[in-house]
C-alpha cells in the first residue's frame, strides 16, 4: 500500500512538473524561478524560448551565457503576472518580479513577456524591461 501511494505522488508530480508549460504564465513562471534557484544551462534555455530570445541566447558568447546564468548572489523576493493579453495562439503578460542583491539592493523590475504557443507548450518570445527600482540597503561609495 505505502508503496502504491509512493507510486501515485511521484506520478502526480511529474506530470503537474510537465503540464507548467501549457499555459503562459505557467511555462513564464517556470522560467523565472529556475533562472533564480539554480544556474541554468542552454539546454534549459532553448526549450523554453523561441524568436527573438532563441536568436540573442544563441548569439551569446559562453563566458556572457555564464554571467547571465549565474545568479547564486541574487534572490528572488516575488514574482507576480499583473495582467494577460491573448490573442489566438501569442500572449503578452505584464509581470513583476522582486529580488535581492547581497542584501545590498532591493529591487523591482516590472516587465511584459511575449509567450507564443508551439504545439501544446508555450515559449517566451521576447522580454522587454518597463519600469526598474533599486533601493540601496546602505550607501553607495562611487570610491570604490
Amino acid at each position: 500500500m505505502k508503496k502504491l501511494l509512493t507510486y501515485i505522488l511521484l506520478s502526480l508530480m511529474i506530470v503537474a512538473c510537465t503540464e507548467e508549460d501549457k499555459t503562459p504564465e505557467g511555462a513564464l513562471k517556470t522560467f523565472v524561478e529556475a533562472r533564480f534557484e539554480k544556474v541554468v544551462t542552454r539546454e534549459f534555455i532553448a526549450e523554453r524560448v523561441s524568436g527573438k530570445m532563441k536568436e540573442s541566447f544563441d548569439a551569446l558568447t559562453d563566458e556572457d551565457f555564464l554571467k547571465f546564468s549565474d545568479l547564486r548572489n541574487v534572490k528572488r523576493n516575488s514574482f507576480k503576472i499583473l495582467s494577460k493579453s491573448c490573442h489566438e495562439n501569442k500572449c503578452f503578460l505584464t509581470y513583476l518580479v522582486g529580488f535581492n542583491t547581497n542584501n545590498q539592493f532591493n529591487s523591482e523590475v516590472k516587465k511584459i513577456a511575449e509567450m507564443v504557443q508551439v504545439g501544446e507548450k508555450w515559449l517566451i518570445e521576447d522580454v522587454s524591461n518597463l519600469k526598474t527600482y533599486h533601493e540601496g540597503n546602505e550607501a553607495i561609495n562611487p570610491l570604490e
